[in-house]
């Protein structure tokens, strides 16, 4: 039971879910430690959402260039940069409802 519970919450929806509100908090906060965070975070999910290969796998740089951009004000860019996980999250929360 312990196994499952625990793939689920890296790999599943409390992850994605973690790391967007954490990119959200980060950029808002202006704290680049959140973001770096979760970038940390959706490694797991990105990994497992790539097939093993490389598109999805960019993601977590993506957030982690988010920080980079809040370390120095840029929020702008930083907003721009954590978008394509966001969008992947509603596709991906879209097909699994839809189904």
């Amino acid at each position: 039971m312990m196994p499952e519970l625990l793939i689920q919450i890296f790999f599943g929806w409390p992850a994605i879910i973690t790391s967007i509100v954490l990119s959200i908090a980060g950029i808002w906060l202006k704290k680049p430690g959140f973001l770096v965070a979760a970038g940390f975070i959706c490694i797991p999910f990105t990994y497992y959402l790539s097939g093993f290969r490389t598109p999805a796998l960019l993601l977590p740089f993506f957030q982690f260039s988010s920080g980079y951009a809040i370390r120095y004000q840029k929020p702008l860019l930083a907003w721009l940069l954590i978008a394509p996980l966001i969008v992947i999250a509603v596709l991906l929360a879209y097909a699994v409802l839809t189904q």
